[in-house]
């Protein structure tokens, strides 16, 4: 099973409030229904979960009392042989398709559902269980989409994400619209809004691991990064220190430049914080890291000018 299967299956063990399963249902049908017009008028939903179909035939008998219905299935020979169930709705489909405004372009309780969250989450609830999906947070992918192939829906869908403050968006993919999300706080946002509380704390564990992960690698590479650039003073430093011993009178350097160049060529991989642990700890001399530093310029332009002078 996929992800997104995973994550609808937790989405209908969440109780909704009564209340707002009507919106629910409303959405569900705008997205995944079809009017068959004959006489009296079918109403026809589909779903590659049998799950889904169940809890919305359930949602159905709820409020029209008196429907008649009848479950099919069919394989999809070009979805990899996947199993699509659909339902036809006969005695009250007409009365629904009049209750939810279903042969208008766009819902009849626009004003009821925008500003009560409790709607919101409702209507999204049934938008994504009929059309969405999101990808497994272990791809590093994130996404999520609902689609529909009505402007109408896609913008009002938009809307209601974007009042979670969800930074949702839409895009054309060939004759359908996609409302989409993209970061992954977000993603997680909207799972919890629906209730799928379960896959939400597995989401957000996988990120918690990969951000670790993603610290440790950019802990070493800062680490290695840092050696890299020890290991080139280093050899710079080396490489004058050598210079000066071959050719220079070493009786007239500073003691404190010999003791820094000794120490160097024991300790050729040190970094200069570890060099100053030697220095202190062995020959009982405080020096700073400044200090450290200046010692060293100093051999180089010692090096350097004695170089010059030779020309």
């Amino acid at each position: 099973m996929s992800y997104s299967h995973d994550v609808k299956e937790d989405i209908l063990k969440f109780n909704m409030n009564a209340s707002a399963h009507l919106v629910e249902l409303e959405a569900f049908l705008r997205l995944s229904s079809e009017i068959v017009l004959a006489n009296p008028l079918k109403l026809v939903f589909s779903n590659s979960n049998l799950h889904i179909i169940r809890y919305y035939i359930s949602l159905i008998k709820k409020f029209y009392i008196n429907s008649e219905y009848v479950i099919a299935s069919h394989t999809m020979q070009k979805l990899k042989h996947q199993t699509i169930y659909s339902c036809t709705i006969m005695a009250s489909a007409q009365t629904i398709i009049e209750d939810l405004g279903l042969i208008q372009e766009g819902t009849n309780k626009k004003d009821d559902i925008l500003y009560n969250p409790l709607t919101i989450s409702a209507y999204l609830r049934g938008a994504f269980l009929a059309k969405g999906s999101v990808n497994d947070p272990k791809t590093s992918n994130y996404h999520l989409e609902i689609t529909t192939d009505k402007e109408s829906e896609a913008l009002f869908i938009q809307r209601l994400m974007n009042y979670y403050e969800l930074n949702a968006r839409i895009a054309r993919r060939r004759h359908s619209l996609i409302i989409y999300i993209k970061e992954k706080d977000k993603i997680v946002e909207f799972l919890r809004r629906l209730g799928a509380n379960v896959i939400m704390n597995e989401f957000e564990n996988v990120l918690i691991k990969r951000q670790l992960s993603a610290d440790v690698n950019r802990s070493l590479n800062i680490e290695v990064a840092n050696q890299q650039k020890t290991n080139r003073s280093s050899l710079e430093q080396l490489k004058y220190i050598r210079y000066l011993e071959y050719n220079y009178p070493l009786e007239k350097l500073d003691p404190k430049l010999l003791l820094v160049m000794k120490v160097r060529k024991e300790n050729p991989e040190a970094s200069f914080s570890e060099l100053i642990v030697i220095i202190n700890n062995t020959y009982n001399e405080n020096i700073t890291k400044s200090g450290l530093n200046h010692r060293f310029r100093k051999i180089k332009e010692i090096a350097l000018d004695f170089e010059r002078r030779r020309q």
